[in-house]
């Protein structure tokens, strides 16, 4: 669970509230990151922009798999932001019931979507430390962006 949401108060710039996670600030470089992550992340550069980034094949949040990216500012910057996205199943009733309650969990927090197009809902909050960011499509994929202010 991350806890730079808005239903969690926490002044400082901490975001994840979950095993290994707890030592992960906004101010962080990738090495430091890296190093806080240890083995659950791998470094991985962007053949397009050449920037390095940290990713989590495999990462459990809200009771479902996600992947896990760690967004950096240019090289040598800090952590911009996470996103966390899950490919969900064209079957709703393949999705483990965790997984759907989690999902709705979520939902119940961000409140109202802010946009509703061709069945692809989106939501946004602006917390203290973070802008959250949820869109949800059609056949329940969904991604979670929690970018740095």
């Amino acid at each position: 669970m991350f806890l730079c949401s808005p239903w969690a108060s926490s002044a400082r710039a901490e975001i994840f509230d979950g095993p290994g996670f707890e030592a992960i600030n906004w101010n962080m470089h990738i090495a430091d990151a890296e190093r806080a992550l240890g083995s659950r992340v791998a470094r991985v550069r962007n053949d397009h922009t050449g920037s390095e980034y940290l990713r989590a094949a495999s990462y459990h949040y809200l009771g479902c798999p996600y992947v896990l990216l760690l967004n950096f500012d240019n090289p040598g910057g800090t952590l911009s932001e996470i996103v966390l996205t899950h490919r969900g199943d064209a079957k709703a009733e393949a999705t483990e019931k965790s997984c759907r309650d989690g999902l709705s969990a979520l939902r119940e927090k961000m409140g109202r979507p802010i946009s509703l197009d061709a069945g692809v809902r989106e939501w946004r909050l602006k917390a203290t430390t973070a802008t959250i960011t949820v869109i949800e499509g059609r056949r329940g994929d969904l991604q979670i962006r929690y970018s740095a202010k």
